[in-house]
């Protein structure tokens, strides 16, 4: 995916990445959740940018696991922090069809942030 970065440590795997191949986030997309069981995943978001954001990683309307009525989990980052998001039950986010996890990154008002905006946040998912 374009918009987030996927690193697979699982199994004491090493990964690494380097900051250049890190690209701007979407607005909204999805993180591969590899495998067809519940895994172990960290989200870390790196908010560049002048003004907070709120990275919502979204329980599936439908289609989802058993824990998906737990509902959405919302972490707000402020200007220039770095935030890791263990998502340590994926259940409760993935779609059940293709183990996608969906997101969305909006300004702490749940209003739409512009490209230069978008262009500042960059989202790295670790796969444990």
């Amino acid at each position: 995916m374009a918009d987030v970065s996927v690193l697979n440590v699982s199994a004491g795997s090493a990964a690494s990445v380097t900051t250049a191949s890190i690209e701007a986030a979407a607005a909204a997309g999805t993180i591969p959740c590899e495998g067809g069981k519940d895994r172990r995943l960290a989200v870390w978001v790196k908010n560049g940018d002048d003004g907070s954001v709120k990275f919502t990683v979204k329980a599936p309307a439908s289609g989802g696991g058993v824990r998906t009525a737990l509902g959405d989990l919302a972490v707000t980052i402020a200007a220039g922090d770095e935030t890791l998001i263990p998502l340590f039950d994926t259940a409760r986010f993935k779609v059940m069809a293709d183990n996608d996890i969906d997101y969305t990154l909006t300004d702490t008002s749940d209003g739409a942030l512009e490209s230069g905006e978008l262009a500042n946040v960059s989202i790295v998912a670790v796969q444990l």
